[in-house]
């Protein structure tokens, strides 16, 4: 009975200490890049005018890492290595993007919520695959 007792008491002290832990939005990631001859360089943030956005980066944890065009300076300019990215996830507020703490805000990335409610299940799945939202935790414009 007793250990029974201590293996609730240790399970539900690691569930509440996993829902302390920090996020993942906004750690460094790399999109992963066509590197073969001929392929453009990778987006870096000096070098684009408009975001890059990748679902699928097992390097986050909400799976979508995002390149950001920004000035000199920005908190997510500077790359680390090929790690010009951070980590981003779908939101509803700023408050969902841990703004204090990344800089970020919830602002619009992909297409317009209107134009992909729009679209017939086949066109959604072959153009957009998972792609459901349009907001994401992004640089402030």
């Amino acid at each position: 009975m007793r250990l029974a007792t201590s293996a609730l008491a240790l399970s539900l002290a690691s569930t509440l200490l996993a829902g302390c832990q920090s996020p993942d939005v906004g750690q460094r990631c790399e999109l992963l890049w066509n590197t073969s001859p001929g392929a453009p360089p990778a987006p870096t943030p000096a070098t684009i005018s408009s975001e890059y956005f990748e679902s699928g980066n097992t390097a986050c944890d909400n799976l979508v890492c995002i390149v950001s065009p920004q000035e000199p300076g920005g908190r997510y300019y500077d790359c680390a290595g090929t790690q010009c990215g951070y980590c981003s996830k779908p939101c509803v507020s700023d408050k969902d993007c841990f703004k204090s703490e990344t800089g970020l805000v919830c602002r619009q990335i992909v297409l317009d919520p209107a134009f992909i409610a729009g679209l017939d299940p086949d066109t959604r799945a072959r153009y957009l695959a998972d792609i459901q939202f349009s907001s994401y935790c992004a640089v402030p414009r």
